[in-house]
């Protein structure tokens, strides 16, 4: 079936990261887990242009291939038996290098075949920039596969909202949880999810993700320790535990998920911007860290950042697998932004990065225009290769794409 390509413009399609909010470990046992879209983002810059030619182009790891549209077969529906088999599909001819960027690019070509091949577009260059740090338990890799599954539906005249109808956000969230299966295997779900829809959603293992319907987005800083972790290790650490001690680590997984279900009501109760839940908010985020270190999964980076956080009021909790990695401190909804920057400061000066950042905002967003400038105009008319423009953006120049919260 051919598509016929509904706007030639250039656009931007981008998506979010997430960040697990409670219920880290315990969802493993079918527990739930509370997860929040976080205000970092992945951004793809589509350039359509004559021609059959197709160009990805990933500046922040060194990627940067084209190949020929044509030569692509379409990926058909049961063509594979999963999608991370895309590899068979490279004996056409496409010159994917090894390194770290291949299984971007392995993504993004079994987004292509299954979506553009054989469908009659013609050519387009294509530039994602990430603002999210690799391997921090951020998902970035998600982000990116939302981004890409919405800029090439976008681009082809599959979606008929511009990513904001319930429909287009539901194709563009399958289509990025196969290209999520090409990455890893078998994802759960939650990070393509969170990126798609945004805001906040419970998560139970065996379930389909459930937004939470709240408007209240949190301030938060997010510390990344540095300290490099093994998820696999962390969770069979956990296993290993509650099969010596079967009924004490028992209450504490059901606990944490008694925090989950407590999270998720103070997130849609109508009063969730009084300051009664967020003491609340703030206490819970206390205790799942205590039950998490119960569970022997943090470390000490993570307890540096819960005491420099408590040094200014704020609580904290290490998020993800634990071991290292990042954590999340929540900030009061009437502190200044100096307070963050001192936090932030307090933690750089411990060697660790810091992101200060807002937690359930905006899902997938396609935005043909800044303001009242349309994209073309805002990367700079003045240049030929408006990809190249985009690849050296800075990043704070790039977040002025975000959706407003």
């Amino acid at each position: 079936m051919v598509v016929v390509q509904q706007d030639r413009r250039p656009f931007v399609a981008s998506a979010p990261g997430k960040v697990i909010m409670f219920g880290e470990h315990a969802v493993v046992y079918g527990k739930s887990a509370i997860a929040g879209s976080v205000d970092m983002r992945a951004y793809a810059l589509v350039v359509p242009h004559s021609g059959h030619a197709v160009r990805l182009v990933l500046p922040d790891i060194g990627v940067d291939i084209a190949f020929d549209g044509r030569r692509l077969p379409r990926v058909q529906p049961g063509a594979l038996a999963h999608p991370g088999d895309v590899e068979t599909l490279l004996a056409e001819g496409i010159d994917v290098p090894d390194g770290p960027g291949r299984m971007a690019a392995l993504v993004f070509v079994y987004l292509y075949g299954s979506l553009v091949a054989d469908t009659g577009a013609q050519g387009f260059s294509i530039c994602v920039r990430s603002l999210l740090p690799v391997g921090a338990g951020l998902g970035s890799s998600a982000a990116y596969s939302v981004a890409l599954s919405a800029a090439l539906l976008q681009l082809t005249g599959q979606l008929h909202g511009d990513g904001a109808s319930e429909g287009d956000r539901r194709l563009i969230n399958g289509w990025a949880f196969q290209g999520e299966q090409v990455a890893h295997g078998t994802p759960s779900g939650i990070d393509n999810s969170v990126a798609t829809y945004g805001g906040f959603l419970e998560y139970t293992k065996g379930r389909d993700p459930a937004p939470l319907q709240s408007t209240r987005a949190l301030r938060v800083v997010i510390t990344n320790t540095n300290v490099p972790k093994s998820t696999k290790a962390l969770v069979a650490g956990v296993r290993a535990l509650r099969d010596a001690h079967p009924a004490i680590v028992d209450s504490i997984l059901d606990a944490i998920h008694s925090v989950s279900t407590t999270a998720a009501e103070l997130f849609q109760a109508p009063d969730a911007d009084d300051s009664d839940a967020e003491q609340r908010l703030h206490d819970i985020v206390r205790v799942n860290h205590g039950l998490l270190m119960a569970l022997g999964v943090s470390h000490p980076s993570l307890e540096r950042v819960r005491d420099i956080a408590a040094r200014y009021r704020m609580a904290s909790k290490l998020t993800g697998a634990g071991g290292g990695g990042c954590a999340l401190t929540l900030v009061p909804s009437g502190a200044p932004k100096s307070a963050t920057a001192e936090v932030a400061a307090a933690m750089a000066a411990d060697g660790f990065e810091c992101y200060d950042t807002v937690v359930g905002g905006a899902g997938v967003s396609i935005a043909y225009a800044v303001g009242a400038e349309s994209i073309e105009a805002w990367i700079g008319k003045q240049s030929s290769d408006p990809v190249a423009v985009f690849a050296a953006l800075p990043a704070a120049t790039i977040a002025s794409l975000a959706p407003s919260l």
